[in-house]
């Protein structure tokens, strides 16, 4: 599929009916929709039960008791900084009818070789894998060129349910190869219009809820490329600091604005900074990846689901990023001070 910035879809709405899926969201579904119905997967998505915990953040809990099951094994990851290994299971290793399309931006020239696979073990519907530069064979570390391809194929996008995420070494990537997620994530997340505060530059923090962590949004200009800079500026300070990281984009509300009504006029990129994986307490229910430091929670089992309150999983993000967060305020408010907003 090739694109130009005139595919860019700017401004969405929270009521979905008022979306209309782009060109990217038909081709995306249509594939994903024939993988289902050709047996592709490993299973087909059967989430039991789902439901919004009462309480102030609204988080949502899905019983998918199948990718619990059915999944592949993770990979053993040791360090933030592990080379990528071609003996171990990898992207170019998928079957062919995994794929669904290359995606290329046809203003850049260099804009090859970045591709959607279908993941085998969906959490959601239509959740896709994006590989940048599959076969450079690039380890899972965030790249420049890479935030801004996935900035790019979300304002691909017409629908406001589109999600992308990265689960970063040491912070629950199961692959060792360069990958983001997509999928398609039909609820009102408080992450897409919660307050936060500026915290320097171009970057600013949330503190109002249980895993703080550090926000973006795309300029007033729409700078995709400033804003894959800014990003791309946190991640390397955390990588080089040898700190595991999380990142989540969604649709939203601009950060300055928070309450701007029904439109969602920007991107809001999440980045956390968390415990080693390994660290980690209490995960008999879920895993928290992406999706749970957003307020995602993929449950595996019915009692752990029945179970599960707002306190519980809070007292888990607040675990997991509380102490690196305050650790590293400070830093990030002074790499940011010289910085544009």
């Amino acid at each position: 599929m090739i694109y130009c910035e005139d595919d860019f879809i700017y401004e969405t709405h929270r009521n979905s009916t008022e979306n209309t899926n782009s060109k990217f969201d038909i081709r995306l579904q249509s594939q994903w929709n024939s993988g289902v119905e050709k047996g592709y997967f490993r299973y087909r998505l059967n989430i039991k039960h789902a439901r919004v915990l009462p309480g102030k953040y609204s988080f949502l809990a899905q019983l998918n008791v199948d990718r619990h099951l059915n999944r592949r094994a993770p990979e053993k990851i040791t360090g933030i900084s592990q080379p990528f290994d071609a003996t171990k299971f990898n992207f170019t290793k998928v079957k062919k009818e995994e794929y669904l399309f290359e995606i290329k931006n046809k203003s850049r020239i260099d804009s090859v070789g970045h591709f959607l696979i279908i993941n085998v073990s969906p959490l959601e519907y239509g959740h896709t894998l994006l590989l940048p530069d599959l076969f450079n064979c690039l380890p899972q570390v965030v790249t420049l060129e890479s935030i801004q391809l996935i900035v790019e194929v979300l304002l691909l996008s017409g629908s406001p349910a589109l999600r992308v995420g990265f689960n970063g070494l040491c912070a629950f990537a199961s692959v060792n190869h360069l990958h983001y997620h997509l999928y398609y994530l039909q609820h009102h997340m408080l992450l897409e219009h919660i307050k936060v505060d500026h915290l320097s530059g171009p970057c600013y923090q949330l503190v109002e809820y249980p895993a703080p962590g550090f926000v973006f949004q795309l300029p007033e200009n729409r700078s995709i490329v400033d804003l894959a800079r800014s990003v791309y500026c946190l991640t390397s300070f955390l990588q080089n600091a040898n700190i595991p990281h999380n990142l989540y984009l969604t649709r939203g509300s601009r950060l300055d604005i928070p309450d701007a009504g029904q439109a969602y006029s920007t991107v809001r990129v999440y980045v956390w900074a968390r415990k080693l994986s390994a660290a980690c307490k209490d995960l008999d229910a879920f895993n928290p990846a992406l999706c749970e430091l957003f307020g995602h929670f993929i449950i595996k089992t019915e009692p752990e689901y029945s179970s599960l309150t707002e306190e519980k999983v809070a007292a888990v993000l607040s675990d997991i990023c509380q102490e690196p967060f305050a650790d590293i305020q400070e830093n990030v408010r002074q790499l940011f001070e010289h910085h544009d907003t």
